[in-house]
């Protein structure tokens, strides 16, 4: 059993491992700090019944009615199993509720999974972002408005 609920500041510590171990870049526990200091209300945790961490989603509300995702992972062993997308389902319904329109993100170019995963919950290329993540490394900006169901 999984548990959904929003980041709690002792959160912190395990958000970062778990977002470091199991995304391209790497963090500082600032940047997760500040996305809970900014929208409290925005950042995610799931976790198992002992109090580990397994996914995480960060978000933030940006100037022009949306709202973005702006780290999201899922621990790599658990993947599959539908911890992603439930705790995805969390964000967009609190992004519904404070009456954001719609949702963007960005991903590289060769993050097929992240893309598939996306494009079924109705997001759309919008943009190619050249070196988004460093020279060479392109990006994708999807959209998606809140009003879309997903399949």
């Amino acid at each position: 059993m999984i548990i959904y609920r929003n980041m709690r500041a002792e959160d912190v510590p395990a958000a970062h491992m778990l977002l470091n171990s199991n995304l391209d870049g790497k963090f500082s526990v600032e940047v997760i700090e500040y996305f809970l200091s900014f929208w409290p209300r925005g950042q995610f945790v799931a976790v198992d019944l002992f109090g580990n961490m397994v996914g995480v989603i960060c978000g933030a509300k940006l100037n022009n009615g949306r709202a973005s995702i702006t780290l999201f992972a899922v621990d790599a062993p658990l993947r599959g199993q539908g911890i992603g997308g439930k705790l995805f389902d969390t964000f967009r319904r609190e992004c519904y509720m404070e009456g954001f329109s719609a949702m963007q993100l960005e991903l590289r170019t060769t993050n097929s999974s992240a893309y598939r995963f996306y494009n079924k919950r109705g997001f759309e290329i919008t943009e190619k972002v050249f070196d988004l993540y460093g020279p060479g490394e392109n990006g994708y900006r999807m959209v998606a408005e809140l009003n879309h169901v997903s399949s």
